[in-house]
């Protein structure tokens, strides 16, 4: 944990202290317990950026358009009928 990283001393401290607390909690160094925030911090934004991307797939085709998702598979009977 760099302070460079951080926008102020207060940001800093309080990743500090998150950090320490967790490792009290853990039962391991402080190093530790940044690394597993970090970790966690990293699979939160993985889901938000899968959620984004669902939301994009799955959206509308066009405002007003009929949805072409729900379209009878192509060898249903019915089309077989000639």
């Amino acid at each position: 944990m760099r302070r460079a990283d951080f926008a102020s001393d207060a940001e800093y401290y309080r990743a500090h202290r998150r950090a320490f607390l967790l490792a009290q909690e853990l039962g391991c160094t402080p190093a530790e317990a940044e690394r597993r925030i970090k970790a966690e911090e990293a699979r939160l934004r993985d889901i938000a950026a899968q959620h984004r991307l669902d939301a994009r797939l799955n959206a509308p085709l066009a405002p007003g358009m009929p949805e072409l998702r729900h379209t009878p598979a192509w060898d249903a009977p019915w089309m077989m009928q000639e």
